[in-house]
């Protein structure tokens, strides 16, 4: 007929058309099973096993089965562009990610060397060394003990190796020692700080404050007055160990964290030094500001500073009892848009800080308080904590001596330390500036 002449006939040497199309079986299975039979009885020319009888095709079914290849080819040709775009992004995607390999090392390798510097000059303390920032004070201390067959030997003073020899007598003041437990209570019960507190001859009275109601716990000792804190706590926060100063029995009032440990001797050279000038704050650990670190940590540092300087840290201080109360005197300059609004940590964390600015501006010196970074004190055992990892402390809990890349606690308390610090810093210029 006319139109089986202008319309090619479905055969084999159309399959290929059909192997694309594979995805759709009632098609390839229509089209295979309704050849057209050519002329003459040769059905099987096509090299396709077909049924033995073959029969015309209509001319209907011919048009209904040149359609359903047509539409299968279309939309394999489609796929087959959908499938090679998606290769193509994907290759772009691989390519930007090895273009920014090189940059994210670097930027990790940087952060490294940063978190190494200041983790040294954390811990430099600890191998005898002072300040690198002032060339006056960049030589090593070394301790002095003079040992006397008495049974008083243990209060002997440990003196610079500039100082007199001779061992300067105990003043003959009482003072109370203000001691905090909120969440380390074997500290308090295991460690050797209360031993030593107890046994010293010039401590009339410890003030233990339970500012945590879930590690309270009652310490008997002729000497120690066990306090529930835990209100106050939440009104003041760490400002409560300034409230019950006041409250103390003698005019001398060191403070402690628990987490310290020294020797008798130790605490006989603290009184001794604080005996020739009651009016300023002693302790161990001494900080000053150190614009060197203002782009991080608002210029606070870690670093330990030696005799004559702003700040003394509460990890070991001895002060008078009158200046606690200045303390509540000017705390409404900071109050509300720096402790309120921009604290980081416990209520009142940076009330070390605020306490020594206070008393620098009480007895009109900027650089009053003394730090004896010779003393020998050190970190009781970590063993005692009853977490891991620093959550619970206020500095971020950075660990010492263990540099752990790899462990993502590590970095969390790399950076709570880090917030610690700036907000430290920007407390501390803050208070001096209003003050």
């Amino acid at each position: 007929s006319k139109y089986q002449k202008n319309m090619p006939l479905v055969t084999s040497r159309s399959l290929p058309v059909l192997r694309i199309s594979n995805a759709s079986k009632n098609v390839t299975k229509v089209t295979r099973n309704r050849f057209p039979r050519e002329s003459g009885s040769g059905c099987s020319q096509s090299g396709v096993s077909t049924r033995s009888s073959c029969s015309q095709v209509p001319r209907n079914d011919i048009n209904n089965d040149y359609h359903h290849i047509r539409i299968s080819s279309t939309s394999s040709v489609r796929s087959a562009s959908s499938t090679a775009s998606t290769i193509k992004g994907g290759s772009l995607v691989i390519q930007m990610v090895r273009l920014l390999q090189p940059m994210l090392l670097i930027g990790w390798i940087m952060l490294s060397l940063m978190t190494i510097r200041h983790f040294h000059d954390d811990t430099e303390y600890e191998e005898g060394l002072l300040n690198e920032g002032s060339q006056s004070q960049t030589h090593l201390r070394q301790v002095t003990r003079v040992e006397v067959k008495s049974p008083n030997s243990m209060f002997s003073s440990s003196l610079p190796q500039h100082s007199s020899p001779i061992p300067q007598p105990l003043p003959s003041n009482k003072v109370s020692i203000v001691l905090m437990n909120h969440s380390r209570p074997r500290m308090i019960r295991e460690s050797s700080l209360m031993r030593t507190l107890l046994a010293h001859p010039n401590v009339g009275e410890v003030l233990l404050l339970h500012s945590n109601p879930n590690t309270q716990f009652e310490l008997v000792h002729e000497k120690v007055t066990n306090i529930d804190a835990s209100g106050e706590n939440d009104e003041i926060g760490l400002g409560l160990r300034f409230y019950f100063c006041q409250t103390a029995r003698y005019d001398w009032v060191i403070h402690v964290d628990d987490d310290m440990e020294f020797d008798l001797s130790t605490l006989s050279d603290l009184i001794i030094e604080f005996s020739k000038n009651p009016q300023r704050i002693v302790g161990r650990f001494g900080r000053s500001l150190d614009f060197n670190f203002d782009f991080m940590y608002n210029g606070y540092s870690s670093v330990d500073t030696s005799r004559q300087t702003e700040v003394i840290l509460t990890k070991l201080m001895i002060m008078e009892r009158s200046t606690c109360g200045a303390f509540f005197e000017y705390a409404d300059t900071i109050w509300e848009d720096i402790i309120l609004n921009e604290g980081v940590g416990p209520l009142w964390n940076g009330e070390d800080i605020f306490m020594s600015l206070v008393a620098n501006h009480k007895y009109g010196s900027n650089a009053n308080n003394y730090a004896m970074d010779w003393l020998d004190v050190r970190d009781a055992p970590e063993r005692l904590k009853d977490y891991t990892d620093g959550r619970f402390d206020v500095s971020g809990g950075l660990p010492k001596h263990a540099l752990r890349f790899w462990d993502w606690k590590w970095w969390q308390s790399v950076a709570r330390r880090n917030r610690h610090y700036a907000y430290r810093g920007k407390l501390w210029q803050t208070a001096k500036e209003r003050l």
